[in-house]
């Protein structure tokens, strides 16, 4: 388990930093040109950022030590970070982060789990040759 940490705990540094870096710090509601409409300051575009941020680092745990450092180095903080952000934003209505969260969650395990599963057969490919 000590492999694992060792390289899970820069993971969710980097996890950490990228989402600072690719999402607003603040998810809550902004006031549009129509004073009735609201819209969400988190945009496709951050989102797609994220994910590719969260691809690439699952890859490089898989490939440094396996599907379980990338769970716990980028899956792990990702949906923590979600949450956070979610339950700290101030929306109109009922603020339903746990909502967003139970659907969050599955993809973003399956997808750091699938690429961290490539990132393993491109380092066990790399050793044979």
């Amino acid at each position: 388990m000590t492999g694992v940490l060792r390289t899970a705990v820069p993971l969710a540094a980097l996890t950490v930093l990228l989402s600072w870096l690719v999402l607003p710090a603040d998810w809550s509601a902004v006031p549009t040109a129509d004073p009735q409409t609201y819209a969400s300051p988190v945009t496709a575009g951050h989102w797609t950022a994220a994910a590719v941020a969260v691809a690439v680092l699952a890859v490089a745990g898989g490939y440094a030590s396996g599907a379980g450092a990338a769970l716990l180095g980028v899956a792990l903080p990702a949906v923590a970070l979600y949450c956070y952000r979610s339950a700290t934003a101030e929306v109109i209505g009922a603020n339903l982060w746990p909502v967003g969260a139970l659907f969050l969650t599955p993809p973003v395990v399956a997808g750091v789990a699938g690429a961290a599963v490539l990132g393993r057969a491109v380092r066990r490919r790399r050793e044979r040759a």
